[in-house]
């Protein structure tokens, strides 16, 4: 049988490979090559070809120079070589000439009048090669018979390098089988090559056939028609009944199609076959040659992104991509509904042109130093709309890191909140203007039981009921003035100025405001002074412990402190206030120190801030551990847990007033002790 002719093609581009590998495949045995370092490595490698195929215009080494270098190598000085190119000029053709090229193409590539300049060009190095092989045979016949009469162990020499040549073409026989084997044994996952008769009798199979059909082994399969072993669906039968019969009618090159099938374990997979033509020597036929892919993950994929792709088209949020330098990828149809911007005038513009200016620089500084460390951002924007209005959007943004980690891209999603933020400034006017206008019907309430004590007619019960009513309403009026004072703390404009006030003359004056709760609960108040335990809480105390506050403040933070520690202790227990006066000699623990507490891990002051000296130390100890989903938000505004009728402002304001008047509020909370402890550090006064 005639050895097929062999090719090597030489291009930088692709597609041109492509194109002339699939032009040339049918006939020729083809190698391709995209440099001309790699087309250099191919011949030394393997067994030179017939013909060289060169595109001229290449990068680093260009045509000519690769035709002088192969015509260098032994073995190609008479190959022929066929130049391809976009040049023109009659110098471009007389120089490739010069360098030893046979013939001259021009692009764009005429398919078959490459064939035929191909066809001719090996025609003629055929004749050629024959007659050379004719003079050879000729001289070798005179060579032998000389030989033969002169040395018997020449023709033997003679015939060991002839059997060693065919052994060498042997082996690279065997090593190209043994890669083909290689690469279907990988991949036969993922893929399996086919030849089929034109009326779809299989003719071959590779190993991968079985794995992905789940069905007959390939010694089985073959002899039998594709149709028979699979359950295909009927619309690829339909298909293959359409568009293979019409492929073979008009005798194009190859063919691309799907095909879909029901597998052994009852899922649909899907197949995308690759068929071309080939023309078996042997059989004297025309077969089909190709290979199937299982592109059932990938079409699975597709369909998952269509799915979160239309979901994200519906979203009721506004979602944008862009790309690692902020420039508009993406945006979904939300988007333009929320900015008035149409996608075709985003897309391509930088985020930034979203920005109303009313928002800091350094307010953008710390939300690109949130994504420059690869977290996600979580805020409030102001952003401007098309037409010039602000409107308000809680935005979630996320840097996307490919798999090397390297950054590509941010995804935002950004939700109106106008309304939300509408009723906050509605609930903060109403919360402004109830705060003043209460004032003013509580001053009679104040200044006139003043007037009506000074009747001198009046009876003790009276003067009782009188003095009731204007005490309450210097309660109320304190009241007012301090949730005023937590306004203006929340919002920045509280002037703070700190006076001497007497600790223990505080704690003894909230622990009668909680007697009450504290009878109801049958729970006991021990109050220490640098661990010394008092008899009561209402005793009096050695002396007095000077800090530096606002006496209102601290005496309404401790109210709010000692009230959750009573309403977080079971009934029975023990409520412990330790009071210490903190000095430099003061570095270890009291040994009156509780037991429970130094389990609690509790470091002592001087180990946990520098600034301990001259400083008073007040720990509010209680049965019953904090619950792990308040702990880390324990003195967040709002929070609570397991109270009926709880506010979550209690511990807040707390926290709030500590943090207006200097102080170190903490909290620490022991599972194994069952007990909470608040510490609260505060500047001591000399007076």
């Amino acid at each position: 049988m005639p050895k097929t002719p062999s090719i090597l093609v030489v291009d930088d581009q692709v597609d041109n490979l492509k194109m002339l590998f699939n032009t040339l495949k049918p006939d020729y045995r083809v190698r391709v090559a995209n440099s001309g370092a790699e087309a250099l490595a191919i011949v030394r490698q393997f067994e030179p070809p017939d013909l060289f195929l060169l595109d001229i215009m290449m990068p680093e080494m260009d045509g000519y120079t690769l035709c002088q270098r192969l015509k260098s190598i032994p073995g190609t000085h008479e190959t022929p070589v066929i130049f391809l190119t976009a040049r023109h000029r009659p110098e471009d053709e007389e120089r490739g000439f010069e360098v030893g090229a046979v013939d001259y193409v021009t692009k764009p590539v005429n398919p078959r009048l490459v064939q035929a300049r191909i066809k001719a060009q090996l025609a003629l190095a055929s004749q050629i090669k024959q007659a050379r092989q004719a003079l050879q045979a000729s001289n070798s016949l005179v060579a032998r018979v000389i030989r033969e009469r002169d040395d018997q162990e020449t023709q033997n020499a003679l015939l060991a390098r002839e059997i060693a040549e065919r052994e060498q073409a042997e082996a690279a026989l065997r090593a190209s089988q043994a890669r083909f084997a290689r690469l279907t044994s990988e991949l036969a996952d993922r893929l399996f090559f086919f030849t089929n008769a034109p009326d779809g009798r299989l003719l071959y199979l590779s190993e991968g056939f079985t794995p992905l059909l789940g069905g007959a082994s390939p010694e089985e399969a073959i002899g039998q028609c594709w149709r028979d072993l699979a359950d295909w669906s009927p619309e690829s039968r339909a298909k293959v009944a359409e568009e293979y019969w019409l492929w073979l009618s008009q005798g194009d090159d190859n063919l691309r199609f799907e095909l879909s099938f029901r597998h052994p374990d009852g899922d649909w997979h899907q197949l995308e076959m690759h068929a071309y033509r080939i023309f078996d020597q042997e059989r004297e036929l025309e077969l089909i040659e190709g290979i199937a892919l299982d592109v059932t993950e990938q079409r699975a994929q597709d369909a998952r992104l269509r799915t979160l792709m239309r979901a994200v088209e519906r979203a009721p949020v506004s979602i944008t991509v862009a790309d690692a330098q902020g420039d508009i990828l993406y945006v979904n149809p939300y988007f333009t509904q929320l900015s008035g911007y149409s996608s075709e005038e985003a897309i391509g513009k930088n985020s930034r042109f979203l920005q109303s200016g009313k928002q800091s620089q350094d307010f953008y500084r710390q939300m690109w130093a949130t994504l420059e460390r690869g977290e996600t951002w979580r805020g409030e924007l102001i952003n401007q709309n098309k037409q010039g209005q602000l409107y308000w959007v809680e935005s979630s943004i996320s840097p996307v890191f490919d798999e090397q980690g390297v950054l590509r891209n941010y995804v935002a999603v950004k939700q109106d909140i106008k309304d939300r933020k509408e009723l906050e400034r509605i609930r903060e006017d109403v919360e402004r203007i109830m705060r003043h206008d209460l004032k003013a019907p509580l001053h009679p309430i104040v200044n006139l039981p003043e007037l009506l004590l000074m009747d001198e007619n009046l009876t003790a019960e009276q003067r009782e009921d009188i003095e009731l009513i204007r005490q309450s309403g210097r309660d109320m009026l304190d009241l007012i003035d301090l949730s005023l004072d937590l306004f203006k703390m929340e919002s920045g404009q509280f002037c703070y100025s700190a006076k001497p006030v007497d600790l223990m003359h505080s704690v003894r004056t909230v622990c009668t405001f909680v007697a009450e709760p504290l009878s109801r609960k049958q729970l006991r108040l021990v109050l220490r002074h640098n661990g010394q335990a008092l008899e009561s809480a209402a005793a009096s105390a050695p002396g007095a412990v000077m800090v530096a506050a606002d006496g209102r403040l601290l005496l309404s933070m401790l109210g709010n402190l000692l009230t959750n520690a009573v309403e977080a202790s079971p009934p029975g227990e023990t409520i412990c206030l330790d009071i210490r006066e903190l000095g430099e000699a003061d570095e270890a623990p009291p040994a009156t120190q509780d037991r429970w507490m130094m389990r609690l891990n509790i470091r002592e002051p001087s180990e946990m801030d520098p600034e301990t000296h001259d400083r008073v130390l007040l720990d509010i100890c209680n049965r019953g551990a904090v619950p792990a989903p308040m702990r880390e938000r324990f003195f967040d505004k709002y929070c609570t847990h397991g109270k009926p009728n709880g506010t979550g402002l209690g511990t807040y304001s707390a926290k709030l007033m500590a943090d207006t008047m200097g102080f170190r509020l903490s909290m620490s909370t022991s599972d194994a002790e069952d007990r909470t402890c608040i510490h609260l550090w505060m500047p001591a006064s000399q007076q």
